[in-house]
């Protein structure tokens, strides 16, 4: 894709987000912090589900069998933060979606690509540096068909979320993550998902 295409589509998912933003304010963000409400219990299922074995950061951890990987629904390179080389980046993958009750829960993957390996001693970067310590990681999904903006519901950040400073790892090693989102409406088979910045708004997601 040609930087031209990469920065008409980055323009056209802020412009999605603003506009949803606006349309999610007032009544309506009520609304949805009432339903984020009713979701706390299917949340904490959902998240055990994901994370109830293995360490964090692991692909058990994030709900994933590390021996029988699903096929990511999009993949993409992104520029990664790593002393002493600027060229580096990161291979970020968004695997499919599952649908768990009120909650979708989404899974991704994170490797470091860089020329500079670490020391033996030397314990790597976590997700939040990798990128830049730029704010926080905070994916988010896009119901086009209701207008409609889902943030991670954050309960407790470790219940609903992957910790994105909380675990170390090196260029060349994957960091497996999930993120729990109140789900959309049943007869919405498909959403669009910001997965981190820098990264292309994924269109055409499906829910499993």
């Amino acid at each position: 894709m040609s930087p031209i295409s990469r920065t008409a589509l980055s323009a056209a998912a802020a412009v999605l987000a603003l506009t949803l933003t606006a349309c999610s304010s007032g009544d309506d963000a009520d609304k949805q912090s009432a339903d984020d409400a009713q979701t706390q219990e299917s949340t904490e299922e959902s998240s055990e589900a994901a994370g109830s074995k293995g360490e964090s950061g692991s692909a058990e951890a994030a709900g994933l069998d590390p021996n029988n990987l699903p096929d990511p629904v999009a993949t993409q390179d992104i520029p990664a933060t790593v002393k002493g080389d600027d060229e580096a980046t990161m291979t970020v993958q968004l695997f499919p979606l599952k649908r768990k009750g009120e909650t979708l829960v989404a899974q991704f993957a994170f490797t470091v690509n860089s020329e500079k390996a670490a020391d033996e001693d030397d314990p790597g970067d976590n997700l939040y540096g990798y990128l830049g310590g730029n704010g926080s990681w905070s994916p988010f999904l896009v119901d086009s068909q209701n207008l409609r903006k889902h943030h991670v519901l954050k309960y407790s950040v470790d219940k609903a979320q992957t910790d994105s400073v909380g675990t170390n790892f090196k260029p060349g090693q994957t960091h497996y993550a999930f993120a729990v989102f109140a789900a959309p409406p049943p007869d919405v088979d498909e959403v669009e998902v910001s997965v981190v910045d820098g990264m292309n708004l994924v269109t055409g997601v499906k829910i499993s």
